[in-house]
């Protein structure tokens, strides 16, 4: 993403963007992760990309446009979890990179019951020793 201003120009790659978004959107209540397909995830993670997963962006004449897939847990409010998401991904990229957004899109992919997701834990700690 490139910045003009009267000193020269700033250029802020997709991958500092998307780890913004990332760090952003665990840290927002009531989001379990980031969401993408299988070739992706085990993609990401080869390459050491696990927090940009589930962010895609354009850049349109309007600015920036954003689009995340998401994971949430069972019971949580999910429209008032995306508004808080859509704010707080605006904020923190215009704040952090002066970058202007157009749209924050918000795709729930999956929810997640904290609860199920705790005993498979524990199982896993369980039967590893």
């Amino acid at each position: 993403m490139l910045i003009q201003n009267v000193l020269g120009s700033i250029k802020i790659s997709e991958d500092v963007l998307s780890k913004i978004i990332g760090l952003t959107t665990i840290s927002t209540n009531g989001i379990a992760s980031m969401s993408t397909g299988i070739i992706e995830r085990i993609s990401n993670k080869v390459n050491g990309k696990s927090l940009q997963n589930g962010v895609e962006l354009r850049i349109v004449e309007s600015g920036l446009e954003i689009h995340l897939k998401i994971i949430v847990y069972y019971g949580v409010k999910m429209h008032e979890v995306c508004r808080e998401l859509q704010h707080n991904v605006r904020e923190a990229v215009e704040k952090l990179a002066g970058l202007s957004i157009s749209t924050v899109n918000v795709k729930v992919q999956n929810i997640l019951n904290k609860k199920r997701d705790s005993r498979e834990k524990l199982l896993n700690v369980q039967l590893q020793f």
